[in-house]
């Protein structure tokens, strides 16, 4: 075989590789390798080099069933999003596409967006006849959240399990800069907001850190971790970082919400663990719903005073009174000021 005809022959065994995965997804009972020849319109030897390529290289789930001499795809939701899209693996990715916009910055959203358009023009070319999403279907906004600069998370993510990163980091809370030499272990988006959670050498222990708060950072050269990851129920603290990242005084919070902002709650998830029922059918509501931060559930709470007859625990209570009153300060002393 001459070396021109080796591209040609690959090429011809992958796409082979990508009619077989199709094929066996839409049929269940599987194919014998002399179905899927004349299918394919390739000779056996062909599919055989394909089948094993899709082990090799795709690592797809596939079985050979010796009695009735057919192979299988066991898992007919296998795709290859990258070589071989299906409508389904491209409205994932607009559907991610249109979550990320609103927080990344114009490099990363210009690569998402390639990505996307490469997707559609292969779905297109591929199932011409298919119903499928249209890249901008799909649109995403937030009333709060921090754009995230995509080198830099970039650096970050490379760094995760393996490396060691010097930052500095502009602490928001104490308005001071510092410097942590930290071992990533996962980057993380919260209501708009990116953290990473990683073991920092400098304090000597786990930190979660906002990630639009690092305003350098640098990999160490010859570094390596030193902390083992955590399970991924330690990893951030011990509780689920979907529903707050602080750690602050947790506890249960009773809530009374009236009207129409009870009725917009309602269908909110704050935390898997919470309890919600009707006093009043549709119009007052009580729920019972655990936080990991007292002074971060409590800025939630000022989202739906308008709402709001009564908090629990006083703890908490005092926690959104105090704010208020804060508040209430601040703008006295301005307006005597103007």
């Amino acid at each position: 075989m001459t070396r021109e005809a080796k591209p040609d022959s690959s090429r011809t065994v992958q796409e082979t590789a990508r009619f077989i995965l199709r094929y066996l997804r839409e049929n269940a009972d599987g194919a014998t390798k002399e179905t899927l020849s004349t299918k394919a319109g390739v000779a056996g030897v062909t599919v055989q080099r394909a089948l094993k390529y899709m082990r090799e290289e795709w690592d797809a789930p596939l079985e050979f069933v010796h009695a009735s001499k057919v192979w299988k795809l066991l898992d007919d939701k296998f795709t290859l999003p990258l070589t071989d899209p299906d409508p389904e693996d491209l409205a994932a990715v607009v559907f991610a596409s249109a979550l990320l916009q609103p927080v990344a910055d114009a490099e990363l959203n210009a690569r998402v967006k390639r990505l996307v358009e490469q997707m559609d023009a292969a779905v297109e070319e591929t199932q011409k006849n298919a119903a499928k999403v249209r890249p901008k279907s799909v649109t995403a906004t937030m009333t709060t959240g921090t754009r995230v600069d995509s080198r830099l998370v970039s650096k970050l993510l490379q760094a995760v399990g393996s490396g060691v990163v010097r930052i500095e980091y502009d602490s928001p809370w104490s308005g001071t800069r510092k410097t942590h030499d930290i071992e990533p272990w996962q980057l993380r988006l919260h209501d708009g907001v990116m953290y990473m959670r990683a073991f920092s050498r400098t304090t000597g222990d786990a930190r979660s850190f906002r990630v639009a708060q690092i305003v350098h950072a640098r990999v160490l050269p010859g570094q390596t971790p030193r902390e083992p990851v955590p399970t991924k129920n330690n990893l951030w603290g011990g509780s689920e970082p979907g529903f707050g990242i602080d750690s602050d005084r947790p506890g249960v919070a009773t809530l009374r919400v009236r009207g129409g902002v009870a009725r917009w709650i309602a269908n909110l998830v704050w935390d898997p663990g919470q309890e919600d029922k009707w006093i009043e059918p549709g119009e007052l509501l009580e729920r019972k719903v655990p936080y990991h931060s007292c002074r971060e559930f409590a800025r939630r709470l000022f989202t739906i005073v308008d709402g709001l007859e009564s908090i629990e625990p006083a703890e908490l209570r005092e926690e959104v009174v105090s704010d208020a009153r804060a508040f209430l300060d601040r703008l006295d002393r301005h307006t005597a000021q103007a």
